[in-house]
């Protein structure tokens, strides 16, 4: 129950928080709207830009509108930052400053651009809410076991300090082209890294020697030449480190060089003597020939770290790797007239280049929507996002939901909808078949026979094979369809033909079928017939003769659809009108509009009746008087019960005084006759004690009422003799008894 209650409350707060990012989006739209800032940037446009008509715009005329729109803004990421700016005003300042801290501010500038020219265009916004699962146990190590580069580098130099003998792990690796000064953080992902040149580097470099007389390709194998030392009994890497650049430190070198990515620090790792002795007879077979190459673009891309200052996330991006973390989540699309069709436009990569807007974006891409001018907003996941159709979405939300969700933000369907449609699902059958089993689950075009559900077939048996997955056909989704049985059909008001056979058999899951087949004895046995829409036609209702309402087997009429009504029959919703037919010998029969599953079995739903049309007047004006009767009825009840009420109060009050005067006088002379004879002259004078102060005699003579029979038995018991009563005093005496007191 805890695991469903956090499930929930994940599920609820990624919807609200896409939901909430949904209205930014809008909010952003929606200034690039104002008036007063397309002004502005209008007055900032050359003139021969807004003198080209709308018909006559294409794609080089944004690809030089982009142009210029980069040669005049400039991205300054020095720009200062408030913590609850105003958005109109901070947009003002940037167009008054020609520049932008970052690109969803140089996108939104450009946006201004497009529509001050009178553009119909949108704002795309790739959605990163939170995760539906929660992240793995795996990642937070990860993430805890991070160090700061500059700990980091404390800790190696004391490290080189300490001991002139360092060990290095034959496993580890270094990225290719970065000097040693990058270093990163502790094992568990990509760290942030920093370029630090150090002077004692320089000279050692300068006293490295090779052993052939030939200097070291690169200054990243002088540096391992001068450090990298493996631990071993003799003391031969010593000689080694006088000598040279070895055949094991130059094995060494080229694998780092050839790796890609370090999966953790020098320190992260200690080799034994033993993984190093292995390491070093195989190093000559696994040396490659390609590594001139390799160490000739690491010789270029170092020298514009030294120069330029380049990061090394610019190179990795430049070797084409993907990097993790917040990307460019905003770009914008133009519908141009000429073409009839959206355009794509990246302030960083230029015109029409969708798949690089995807790869920049952040990862990973789950909801792409897209805000134009009017505040109307669209789903282009299917557009951008390259796993649409495998993984993501197992991390999207419900598609009901969202749809209902987007629902009232939908603009008007037009004829430019109505094409982008198409070529959407167009783009999509293009795409080459999934080559995993795993991926057409649930695939929203493409099926398998295995993953076919219980009321699930392929309809026409014939149907087309699309392609081979391992063997089994891939068919397309369309011939997918839902069967079903004969009653769950009617309840669509639909019926199966006569004379058509099963499409598919299966074992029943309702109570009766399920004791059928235990009677029987066979449990395994299909007994419950399914059919496909194609197997059946419309509900004819049947016709109502001579003032009779046609009826079920059950006595009542299957109502599950308005058009199942009988002919010659209206559907009366009011309550305990049977009653009123009966009494004028009509017909009427209970309407049954659906089934509830409560209690283990199914009960039938009723609303109202079923009657024939020409005893409808006369049964809603019967129905009407016996409403009124019905409520002179409970009219006359209620003062019943409200007379029945006040005379039971009064009795009460009668008994009460007829207490009081049967034991009063008794209760006060008791209490006279102790006063006298039990208290003193100081206790006679204190008139003003309190009721609290009474002894407990006194309490119980004045509360709880003396029985006369008790005193008259015990004064028969003391040998005076009383009288005997007659059958009329007797009588008499029972008349102001209480039933208790008569037993």
């Amino acid at each position: 129950m805890m695991n469903k209650l956090k499930k929930d409350v994940l599920i609820d707060t990624h919807k609200v928080h896409l939901m909430c990012l949904i209205a930014g989006g809008m909010f952003r739209s929606s200034l690039c709207s104002e008036p007063d800032l397309l002004a502005i940037t209008l007055s900032l446009l050359p003139t021969h830009y807004s003198m080209v008509a709308k018909e006559r715009i294409d794609q080089n005329y944004l690809s030089g509108l982009l142009k210029w729109f980069r040669a005049t803004f400039t991205l300054n990421p020095s720009l200062p930052c408030e913590e609850r700016p105003d958005p109109r005003a901070l947009l003002e300042r940037r167009l008054a400053s020609l520049s932008g801290r970052n690109h969803q501010e140089m996108t939104h500038m450009f946006l201004l651009v497009l529509r001050s020219l009178q553009l119909f265009c949108r704002l795309v916004i790739s959605l990163q809410p939170i995760p539906l699962k929660p992240p793995s146990a795996k990642g937070k190590g990860a993430g805890s076991s991070t160090c700061t580069p500059g700990k980091h580098d404390t800790s190696q130099d004391t490290s080189k300090n300490s001991s002139p003998e360092s060990k290095v792990s034959p496993g580890t690796k270094r990225p290719a082209g970065i000097p040693l000064g990058i270093t990163k953080g502790g094992r568990g992902g990509k760290k942030a890294k920093t370029i630090k040149i150090k002077e004692e580097d320089e000279e050692e470099k300068e006293k490295t020697i090779t052993s052939g007389g030939q200097r070291p390709k690169n200054s990243k194998r002088r540096s391992i030449a001068s450090k990298v030392t493996y631990k071993e009994e003799s003391n031969s890497d010593e000689e080694k480190e006088k000598d040279g650049l070895s055949d094991e430190e130059e094995f060494q070198a080229t694998s780092e060089e050839d790796s890609e990515e370090s999966e953790g620090g020098f320190e992260s790792k200690k080799g034994t003597k033993g993984k190093g002795k292995s390491k070093n007879t195989a190093a000559p077979k696994r040396r490659s020939s390609g590594g001139g190459k390799k160490e000739k673009g690491n010789e270029r891309e170092e020298d514009e770290v030294k120069e330029e200052g380049i990061t090394s996330s610019s190179i990795k991006q430049r070797r084409g790797k993907k990097t993790k973390g917040p990307g460019a989540d905003e770009w914008l699309e133009v519908f141009l007239e000429k073409t009839s069709s959206w355009v794509c436009v990246h302030i960083e990569h230029g015109v029409e280049m969708p798949h690089l807007c995807s790869q920049t974006a952040t990862t990973p891409m789950t909801y792409v929507v897209a805000v134009d001018g009017h505040g109307f907003v669209k789903d282009l996941g299917r557009k951008y996002d390259p796993t649409w159709l495998t993984t993501s979405r197992k991390r999207r939300v419900d598609e009901d939901w969202w749809e209902e969700t987007l629902g009232p933000f939908l603009g008007p369907e037009d004829e430019r909808d109505k094409k982008e449609e198409k070529e959407l699902q167009s783009r999509l059958l293009k795409k080459p078949l999934p080559v995993s089993i795993a991926e057409y689950k649930n695939h929203p075009l493409y099926a398998l026979t295995r993953h076919l559900l219980k009321y699930d077939a392929i309809h026409p048996a014939t149907a087309a094979v699309l392609g081979y997955c391992r063997g089994e056909p891939v068919y397309s989704r369309d011939c997918v369809h839902s069967l079903h049985s004969k009653d769950t059909w009617l309840k669509e008001a639909r019926t199966v033909r006569i004379g058509e056979e099963p499409y598919k058999m299966v074992k029943g899951f309702s109570n009766r079928s399920r004791k059928a087949r235990m009677a029987s004895g066979q449990t395994e046995e299909k007994d419950l017939a399914l059919f496909g829409e194609w197997q059946t036609e419309d509900y004819q209702p049947p016709l109502a003769v001579d003032g009779k309402v046609p009826r079920n087997e059950y006595g009542n009429v299957y109502l599950f659809k308005p058009c199942m009504l009988p002919v010659g029959c209206v559907h009366l919703r009011l309550p305990n009108l049977n009653r009123v037919a009966r009494k004028l010998q009509m017909d009427a029969a209970p309407a049954v509009t659906g089934f509830d599953f409560h209690g283990g079995y199914s009960h039938a739903v009723t609303d109202g009746y079923v009657v024939c049309e020409e005893h409808e007047e006369i049964l809603r004006a019967a129905w009407v008087e016996e409403q009124e009767i019905q409520k002179q009825k409970d009219r006359e009840k209620k003062e019943k019960r409200v007379i029945s009420n006040w005379t039971l109060l009064v009795k009460g009050l009668q008994i009460k005084e007829k207490l009081k005067q049967r034991y009063g006088k008794l209760n006060q002379g008791l209490l006279q006759g102790e006063e006298a004879a039990g208290l003193s002259s100081d206790e006679e004078g204190d008139e003003g004690e309190s009721p609290s102060d009474k002894t407990a005699a006194e309490t119980l003579a004045m509360s709880w009422p003396q029985n006369k029979q008790a005193e008259e038995e015990g004064g028969s018991m003391s040998g005076l003799k009383r009288k005997a009563k007659t059958k009329r005093e007797k009588k008499g005496q029972e008349k102001h008894m209480f039933p208790f007191e008569k037993v």
